[in-house]
């Protein structure tokens, strides 16, 4: 396996563990920074907004089955739905709450790859003072 794939698996994977725990504190906006950490794990854009997206996803994915099959929480989506739309709706914020999920961690991964670009780019004009020395 070439590195660069191996680096974006192990990406996916830490990024989908990191969100797990930041999922279940109160404060979820933060699982933006796992999307960001695998941003900076991988060297191309469209493999760091990509891992960030499918570690994100996968995450809340696996959240909202175990909530679905522990929790109930469809009939607490349906009936915030018939609320808001009528009868039967409650797929419509299982599908927002995935949506936001992948939002995100695509989001979160293009950051963290421009953050990387940009630390490279001036480290390139600033040189370190210990390789001046030598």
């Amino acid at each position: 396996m070439e590195i660069e794939n191996r680096k974006f698996y192990i990406s996916i994977i830490a990024v989908s563990c990191l969100t797990m725990l930041l999922t279940v504190i109160p404060v979820w906006q933060l699982v933006i920074i796992p999307g960001i950490i695998a941003g900076m794990l991988n060297k191309s854009l469209k493999r760091g907004i990509l891992s960030g997206f499918c570690g994100v996803s996968l995450s809340w994915g696996i959240y909202v089955i175990v909530g679905l099959i522990t929790r109930n929480v469809y009939f607490l989506l349906d009936q915030f739905g018939e609320l808001i739309f009528g009868g039967d709706s409650g797929w419509i914020f299982l599908i927002l709450v995935l949506l936001s999920a992948a939002i995100f961690g695509a989001i979160g991964g293009g950051i963290g790859n421009g953050l990387m670009s940009v630390i490279k780019i001036y480290l390139d004009k600033h040189p370190s003072r210990d390789l001046k020395t030598k």
